[in-house]
């Protein structure tokens, strides 16, 4: 016999959206029970709290991470790409890398013109990342690259946003030599992010800043969290949700069912519960709830790779310290020791730049495309591609060191799903991204990387450069596409599984206030409801979501 307990509002995923909703329906309805609940555990272990690991947690943490790979990918040599995403309290905010970025102007104007939605302007959504955040005091060092102003930032939110409090050498001259040749953007999220910045971070005094950390640590009584524990599916009487089913449990809710899980368990959740495409689920023998098609279709994601050169004896010191895991272990002991030694210092201050190409827009492949989405792409504050420079490379072992820039490319029309493997709620999903299967997204990799190698060929780079160790063997379209489809790797920024639409949108899944189509008592509330690919690293734009979640449904049950 199955156990039975309930609450008013059963949160599934305590990721960045899923703490944020979770802190605020708490507080905002102070009579009702709430509960958070995840398939892992609670995350706070101090030996993976370091940002200065912020690299490599997702890979060390052990029950961090649910360890996803994605199929084949056709368009990349038939590679299985890792798709990490994070597991238990913090989601992936306990495994990212801690990049901050909203993303532009020109994201979410279009979101809230495709779901007809003003909410989702960025007028609007400006001041909601405001109250989201306090912006940390910052070094004297980033002050002539970083303006940090009141008009867009916050100062006494529980999220701490801000820059490392360490000065990597020779950071400052890497700054000169890019910002003497490119614009310098003194602050990336103000809206526009074309240009040369230093990244801001979700961090503060060397630690990684967790939605578990910022939302949870001071939970109201009303609030219940349970981990340990993965919902197998959402239970319905007819077309309304009325609980969720967990190993050996079945937990009943007063109101609703919110599924914070992310693209890719969001989207599986729903279909081990008979909604989503009819076939499909026939195909595992599930009983249709709602046929859905457009459930876990339409999976978007950034791609990325990286350009690797060696450098002269002196000029930096990457592969001089932290080289194997006892020397990591030193690290680690040290720092939570007294918070000093080298991970205070390790891969720590980032130029991060957005750019446009010309090149891209003058393309045949950028001309084919649909009249709405070459307005998008030209507009002001759309970028077409990312350099993000100072990452760890592993491909240039010491005594040689290194200077290792990423480049991400934006706007992708590849599209790809997340499917059932089976109908067993303990297979993985069935993920393909898709990746480089749309001709745009092939040409804009061949020219963003074009462009990135003219890029670390600027003479004051060029001069401390001694090869190109990690890069295309020449750069003909031919052979940039052969470094491109053999060594780029997923961003972990999957999003559109769940797209929110308008009622005129036959792939609609949810609508506007993140109810579930033909659905009662079901919201979806994550990145998996974006109806773009956000120019953006995407942990903020769910610290969004959350919050503009919160805000819908707190308005709606306080109506009279």
């Amino acid at each position: 016999m199955l156990s039975e307990e309930s609450y008013d509002f059963i949160i599934v995923g305590a990721g960045a959206a899923g703490c944020l909703l979770a802190s605020r329906l708490a507080k905002g309805f102070p009579q009702q029970s709430i509960l958070l609940i995840d398939a892992g555990g609670p995350n706070v272990d101090p030996n993976y709290q370091t940002f200065g690991e912020r690299h490599w947690t997702h890979a060390t943490a052990p029950g961090y991470n649910w360890g996803y790979k994605t199929v084949p990918q056709e368009h990349l040599e038939e590679r299985k790409l890792d798709y990490s995403r994070g597991k238990g309290l913090g989601g992936s905010t306990s495994i990212n890398f801690c990049v901050y970025t909203r993303g532009p102007k020109a994201d979410y104007d279009r979101w809230a013109q495709l779901v007809e939605d003003d909410t989702w302007s960025w007028d609007y959504v400006l001041e909601r990342f405001k109250k989201l955040e306090t912006f940390v005091p910052i070094l004297e060092n980033y002050k002539p690259y970083l303006d940090v102003s009141a008009a867009v930032h916050g100062f006494d939110g529980p999220l701490k946003i801000g820059l490392p409090n360490a000065w990597e050498r020779g950071f400052g001259e890497y700054l000169d030599i890019v910002t003497a040749k490119y614009p310098i953007n003194l602050d990336h999220n103000s809206g526009d992010l074309l240009g040369m910045s230093v990244s801001q971070m979700s961090a503060s005094n060397g630690h990684r800043i967790t939605a578990s950390g910022a939302f949870l640590s001071s939970a109201p009584a009303n609030l219940t969290i349970i981990t340990d524990a993965a919902v197998e599916r959402v239970l319905f009487e007819g077309q309304k949700a009325v609980g969720v089913e967990v190993p050996g449990k079945k937990i009943y809710v007063r109101q609703e069912v919110i599924l914070s899980a992310g693209a890719l368990d969001s989207p599986k959740i729903l279909l081990l519960s008979g909604i989503g495409p009819r076939e499909e689920l026939a195909q595992h023998n599930i009983p249709s709830i709602q046929d859905i098609p457009g459930i876990g279709k339409k999976l978007h994601d950034h791609y990325w790779l990286k350009l690797v050169t060696t450098q002269k004896p002196g000029t930096h010191h990457r592969t001089s310290y932290i080289s194997s895991p006892e020397t990591l272990e030193e690290a680690r002991a040290q720092w939570i020791k007294d918070k000093t030694g080298p991970l205070t210092d390790y891969y720590l201050p980032q130029m991060m730049s957005y750019l446009k190409s010309d090149r891209i827009l003058c393309s045949k492949e950028f001309l084919e495309l649909d009249s709405a989405v070459q307005n998008y792409l030209q507009a002001e504050t759309t970028p077409h591609y990312e350099l993000i420079s100072h990452i760890p490379a592993f491909t240039v072992k010491a005594p040689e060191k290194y200077l290792a820039t990423a480049v991400a490319f934006m706007n992708g029309q590849s599209a790809g799903e997340v499917k059932l493997r089976s109908a067993d709620p303990n297979d993985p999903p069935l993920v393909d991204p898709n990746f480089l299967s749309h001709p745009f997204d092939c040409r804009v990799a061949v020219e963003s990387i074009r462009e990135a190698l003219e890029f670390i060929s600027l003479p004051g780079l060029a001069k401390d450069q001694v090869r190109l160790a990690t890069g295309p063997t020449g750069q003909s379209d031919e052979e940039i596409l052969k470094y491109v489809r053999s060594t780029g790797i997923s961003m972990w920024h999957m999003c559109g599984t769940v797209k929110m639409g308008n009622p005129a949108e036959p792939d609609r899944c949810v609508d506007k206030d993140f109810r579930v189509v033909g659905i009662q008592g079901l919201r979806v509330v994550d990145m998996s409801v974006a109806p773009l690919m956000p120019n953006a690293h995407t942990q903020a734009v769910a610290y969004l979501i959350g919050a503009i979640a919160a805000e819908k449904i707190i308005t709606q049950y306080s109506e009279p």
